[in-house]
């Protein structure tokens, strides 16, 4: 028997198998499509499988119905252990984009539904950080409006966005929920995956972008951006953190001059002193941020009504 047909053969089996024995299956299959070099046909196979189980609204755009998704998370994981930097890995892309959101009500998801999200979202960054190419309707669906409640996935959706910015793929429609991912602190790797894609907008210049429907640029969101940097400049951080953090807020500064007083204003009522002998990248970095802001134009990017404070922003109350 030819070894595509033995793959084929092995793959049948796999999806015939009840749970238990898929489990038992999953890495002895993957090492075999990985060791035979038959990672094409084995992705062509899983695809159209995958294809056949989903429904969608118009051929296009994000499925709307999975069935039996307990298969499909477990077809994904043999794909995601068997890929291969060597060989072309485009068919995967579009039906993987397709999963990366099951298009119906939140609260209606099973949680076998919200796993197969979780390794669709596994397995398209690391697609993209193999330098796959990635058609027009995959870049479409990863710069559409969606959500998720489940922290893991919204790791890796974070880092998606932070690759696709870094193809220079203009993800301005997802600063802000960027920057809610940076305030709201869920983990490390979600804050600082937030951090780097809005770095890379920063020096992409898509804070320029115009906000659909408004007469504003994204740039609006700049003072945002700056006082959850600021912050994560505390000690109680992590190293990564506070490293990304000023990497970003210096970008920021030099881009825009603007931010430049709102930076300063920030770090002297938050406790975070110039380094007076910096011995580390990150104390050497926060030194550089001083002296680029020092002098400052004058301008603030601080919304008029919002003041800071020793514990952070405030609105100031206005007399009626």
């Amino acid at each position: 028997m030819l070894t595509d047909d033995i793959i084929l053969d092995k793959l049948q089996q796999f999806v015939s198998g009840d749970s238990v024995q898929r489990q038992s299956m999953k890495t002895s299959l993957a090492n075999y499509i990985l060791s035979s070099g038959e990672t094409l046909i084995a992705a062509n196979w899983i695809v159209s499988y995958i294809a056949s189980l989903c429904h969608d609204k118009q051929n296009k755009g994000f499925f709307t119905l999975v069935n039996n998704p307990e298969l499909i998370a477990d077809l994904l994981e043999v794909a995601y252990e068997s890929l291969n930097r060597d060989v072309d890995l485009q068919p995967y892309v579009i039906p993987i984009a397709r999963l990366l959101y099951i298009d119906k009500k939140e609260r209606d998801k099973l949680e076998s539904e919200r796993y197969v999200q979780y390794r669709a979202a596994a397995m398209l960054d690391e697609l993209i950080s193999l330098n796959v190419t990635l058609p027009s309707e995959a870049v479409e669906l990863m710069l559409s409006d969606y959500f998720f409640n489940d922290l893991p996935t919204e790791e890796f959706n974070s880092s998606i966005w932070w690759r696709l910015a870094e193809r220079g793929i203009n993800i301005s429609c997802h600063i802000n929920t960027l920057h809610s991912y940076v305030k709201n602190d869920e983990s490390p790797t979600l804050t600082n995956n937030s951090i780097l894609a809005l770095w890379v907008c920063i020096r992409g210049g898509f804070f320029d972008t115009t906000i659909p429907n408004s007469n504003q640029t994204y740039r609006v969101w700049l003072w945002h951006l700056v006082t959850s940097c600021v912050h994560k400049l505390k000690k109680k951080y992590e190293d990564t953190t506070r490293s990304v953090a000023v990497g970003c807020l210096l970008e920021t500064s030099m881009r825009y001059p603007e931010t430049q007083c709102l930076i300063l204003e920030c770090m002297a009522k938050w406790g975070i002193a110039k380094p007076k002998s910096p011995r580390s990248d990150f104390q050497r970095d926060l030194k550089e941020l001083f002296s680029r802001c020092k002098n400052h134009p004058g301008t603030n990017c601080l919304p008029v009504g919002y003041v800071i404070t020793k514990n952070g922003v405030t609105r100031q109350r206005t007399d009626v």
